[in-house]
């Protein structure tokens, strides 16, 4: 009986999305508008009179990571041999990360949001909503229970997890702005995600300002006499994740009159390295940025009896630590839409002789 009730549920989000996607003729759109884009380099938007054509570059390869069609009268468009159309606004959407959920509930659509994943990590919502369970692997049973519109994933390098979801019928949106390589990059797709939710001007209003007061604090660095070396997080494991210099977080060192302390690698992710890599290169490093999940703030001690390595860092011995605490400063939900709070941070931590007169947004020196 539980499977004649899964199959027929999933009979029905079939017949639902089906209204929402074409058959396999293609047909021409004609001569569409550009969105511009300013920062982003993996993703590209075209307008055509009532639909958008958005294509997302695969960052780790050639080709495409997705193409959607986006469109509040799907009736109307032409059938589309490749890419899925999406109706929008988006109504009951699944999201999977807690950064996607912050950034739709400050552009006003928390209502949209009707399940997510890992419910625990998210803070920003303040109704009920279905958890679907671990991200990498969702619970499909409460997916069907849901019926979504449409599911955003942040998707990763030779991962399958989520191929299983392109059976259910329901778009998937494959949401990789984390792969770009600025911060400003990154947050330019909230242009996109506003248009999923139908909130497409306060989405551009919101990244123009953003802009504005980014620029402003760079430009606060551009005489700085001194580069700081900034080591990055601790120990997962026996691995050391630390980020590439093309990554968001190494931009906005470098941004912040700082510096990565592993300039060689230039990724636009983060280098997996062994204790015994970081400790050789960054030993000396002037500044040590760590991220961690606690009721408290961490001390200085409670570091050190982590891991000996620990406190044989210069950093560590200068008392220069400074603690990010993810449960209680919502790092994850709102730095990588707001970069400028993140970039302010490193500023006071780095160039302290700058005298920027403003609270810190997510770190605290380890006392």
């Amino acid at each position: 009986m539980k499977k004649l009730l899964i199959l027929s549920a999933l009979c029905g989000i079939l017949s639902l999305v089906c209204s929402c996607k074409g058959g396999n003729a293609t047909s021409s759109f004609g001569e569409g508008d550009t969105i511009p884009l300013q920062y982003a380099k993996n993703i590209t938007m075209v307008r055509y009179g009532d639909c958008i054509k958005v294509e997302l570059a695969n960052p780790w390869g050639k080709g495409l990571l997705g193409t959607y069609y986006l469109t509040s009268h799907p009736e109307t468009l032409p059938a589309v041999a490749q890419g899925q159309k999406v109706c929008v606004p988006l109504k009951n959407a699944l999201v999977f990360t807690a950064v996607h959920c912050g950034l739709i509930c400050e552009l006003g659509m928390e209502d949209c949001i009707g399940g997510v994943c890992e419910r625990q990590y998210i803070h920003c919502l303040t109704k009920d909503v279905l958890d679907c369970g671990n991200g990498m692997s969702p619970n499909q049973e409460r997916i069907i229970q849901l019926r979504p519109d449409a599911m955003l994933v942040s998707p990763f390098e030779s991962n399958t997890g989520h191929d299983k979801l392109g059976q259910l019928g329901i778009p998937v949106i494959e949401c990789a702005e984390y792969m770009e390589p600025t911060a400003l990059g990154r947050a330019e797709w909230m242009k996109f995600y506003g248009l999923l939710v139908g909130k497409e001007k306060e989405a551009n209003a919101m990244f123009e300002a953003l802009v504005t007061r980014y620029d402003s604090l760079k430009a606060l660095t551009a005489q700085v006499k001194t580069t700081p070396r900034i080591l990055s997080e601790t120990l997962y494991g026996n691995v050391w994740y630390q980020p590439g210099v093309n990554s968001p977080i190494g931009q906005v060192y470098a941004d912040a009159g700082a510096m990565t302390a592993f300039p060689e690698y230039t990724q636009s992710g983060s280098v997996p390295l062994s204790a015994e890599q970081v400790y050789a290169q960054a030993h000396d490093a002037e500044v040590w940025l760590v991220r961690y999940s606690d009721g408290q703030s961490k001390t200085l001690a409670q570091l050190g009896a982590e891991a000996d390595v620990y406190s044989r860092f210069d950093a560590f011995r200068q008392h220069n630590v400074w603690g990010c605490n993810v449960e209680t400063s919502y790092f994850y939900e709102r730095s990588p839409f707001h970069p400028d709070r993140l970039l302010s941070d490193v500023i006071q931590i780095c160039h302290p002789e700058l005298h920027l007169q403003e609270p810190m947004h997510y770190y605290e020196k380890l006392q």
